[in-house]
């Protein structure tokens, strides 16, 4: 089954499959992928990041997270937000409401049913289901932003992980906004680089977009276009002048920029400078 599948759980891995939520835009792309995180003939399963509040779609994913697997019906355990964004968050009240669970996020606020906020470094385990799920803290397109590191054997290195579900931290296609309010260009390359050393031939599960096989190579590509990118500003503020606003550096650099994306490409510059400046 190709990408996209709306209404579907397509399987990715042995312990993942996503279901595909009908919010396509610039940004999402084709929508919001919305994980199920369970092993074959497991009675338990985890859902990553319901989506916006979409009432066909999260009928569709509570369905999906506790229907028959070979005659096997499941309990949804817990929902794990990768990070506040409403397409990705924006559901989960209305989705704990359907399913009566706890939603857990990195941000105590964002967290539903006297549930405890995400640590980072904690691996969240069930009885009745094969994957554990190590929760790292990947600050960067927002302060709260976490990546889980799905483990086939329960493992406690690298050696079993199967997948790294990624939130907007990486996409499938395209590239990454980071938030101007809580944002951080400095986190996001450190967080890359997390992602890079310890993605080598990891499957990458972003929250929009397809599937990738290697998130090493994604964040590495990811990686260099940022610094491609903060060479064009310290060019463009040498050729301008230190005291050249955001318009000016967008016109400098973004010479052929569709119209529609120049805001976009104005928060990324505005970001560029705030971290230029803190160094």
């Amino acid at each position: 089954m190709k990408h996209p599948a709306y209404s579907q759980l397509r399987p990715v891995t042995a312990n993942a499959g996503v279901v595909l939520a009908p919010n396509p835009s610039y940004a999402a792309l084709e929508g919001t992928n919305s994980w199920v995180l369970r092993g074959e003939g497991d009675s338990v399963s985890v859902v990553v990041d319901p989506g916006p509040q979409d009432e066909g779609h999260l009928n569709v994913l509570w369905s999906k997270a506790t229907g028959p697997d070979e005659g096997n019906p499941a309990n949804i355990a817990v929902v794990l937000l990768t990070h506040r964004h409403h397409d990705h968050a924006g559901g989960a009240h209305r989705f704990r409401q359907i399913s009566g669970v706890q939603v857990r996020a990195f941000d105590k606020q964002y967290c539903y049913g006297g549930a405890e906020p995400l640590q980072d470094g904690e691996i969240i385990s069930f009885e009745g289901l094969t994957p554990t799920i190590e929760v790292v803290h990947t600050p960067g397109h927002t302060a709260d932003s976490v990546s889980f590191f799905i483990h086939s054997q329960g493992g406690t290195d690298d050696s079993d992980v199967e997948a790294i579900i990624t939130g907007d931290t990486i996409a499938g296609r395209h590239t990454t906004m980071i938030s101007e309010t809580d944002g951080d260009l400095g986190a996001y390359l450190d967080t890359l680089a997390t992602l890079r050393d310890r993605g080598s031939n990891v499957p990458l599960l972003p929250g929009h977009g397809p599937d990738q096989p290697n998130t090493a190579e994604i964040a590495q590509r990811y990686i260099d276009r940022r610094e491609r990118r903060l060479e064009q500003v310290k060019q463009a503020l040498a050729e301008l002048g230190e005291d050249a606003d955001v318009s000016e550096i967008v016109d400098y650099i973004y010479t052929d920029v569709d119209p529609v994306l120049r805001d976009a490409a104005a928060q990324s510059t505005r970001v560029t400078l705030r971290f230029l400046q803190k160094k």
